[in-house]
């Protein structure tokens, strides 16, 4: 089946419209042509056309204005209306058709004037048609070979949540915290003790000097440690909690990994610290 296209439909609506506007309301189209069919049988056919039409029923008015046609084929306003159902209904051939043969037909001057009009613009708009691409309706067996998808790719399920906070987690933040105030503590004490300001004979013997210059010295290092500690256990805790799924994996799977592992160990001058393992 032909489907019409975004202009093809444009170009339809442009000729209903342009009958629409040439004829009035849909009632006009009738009341224009004053004679009317004259025999009897083919008159009440033309009456219910003309209700049916101002209701919209075009397909119900059509078959009412073929019946009266049938019977009184030389009543020009028969042919005329033919033209115009048809027009309403979308069929632009039979409407140029119907109007065409109209024009063959004993016309006013204002009659022909108007039928010229009609042919004339039925005909752009059939040529317009004719050269306008149309939409084929692509179907699942040939979406393959025209390059559509034959089907929507299917979606991937979204991968598991992470952020898990369990033990591990928990010991691992706790760790750091501790380390980080012990670190501080111990820092300020270190920065307490220090002999910056020391003066010998005033403030005690030079050998109580070396013993604060030496305390100083540990607990700096000693405060080296507990923030290095502090900084591999909060590595460590936003490790577990940002590469490991939400939920547990399975006693197998879990068996196959390495636990992380923290070592600090003082250096001379300072403190390091070591991270190794996997999640």
């Amino acid at each position: 089946m032909l489907v019409l296209g975004r202009p093809r439909a444009l170009v339809l609506l442009a000729a209903i419209v342009g009958a629409s506007e040439i004829l009035g309301v849909p009632h006009r189209a009738f009341a224009e042509e004053p004679v009317g069919p004259t025999i009897p049988d083919a008159r009440r056919h033309f009456e219910n056309a003309r209700t049916l039409y101002g209701h919209g029923a075009y397909r119900e008015a059509l078959a009412e204005l073929q019946a009266a046609h049938a019977i009184d084929p030389s009543a020009k306003d028969l042919v005329f209306n033919l033209g115009v159902v048809e027009e309403k209904l979308g069929d632009i051939d039979e409407a140029l058709r119907w109007f065409q043969t109209y024009t063959t037909m004993a016309l006013t001057p204002q009659e022909r004037e108007r039928a010229d009009a009609y042919v004339r613009r039925l005909e752009g708009a059939k040529h317009e048609l004719e050269h306008t691409p149309s939409t084929e309706p692509v179907s699942p067996s040939t979406a393959g070979s025209a390059g559509a998808p034959a089907s929507e790719p299917p979606i991937s399920p979204p991968g598991p949540a992470r952020g898990r906070i369990d033990a591990a987690t928990v010991v691992a933040g706790g760790v750091a915290v501790t380390a980080l105030a012990f670190g501080a503590v111990v820092g300020v004490k270190a920065l307490v003790d220090d002999p910056t300001q020391y003066t010998t004979g005033r403030d005690g013997t030079y050998l109580d000097l070396l013993n604060r210059s030496h305390m100083a010295h540990e607990e700096a290092v000693i405060s080296d440690v507990g923030f290095s500690v502090a900084l591999a256990a909060g590595v460590t805790a936003t490790l577990l909690y940002l590469m490991r799924t939400r939920h547990a994996a399975s006693p197998t799977s879990t068996a196959a990994r390495s636990s992380p592992t923290i070592s600090a160990a003082p250096l001379t001058g300072g403190a390091g610290f070591f991270v190794q393992g996997s999640l």
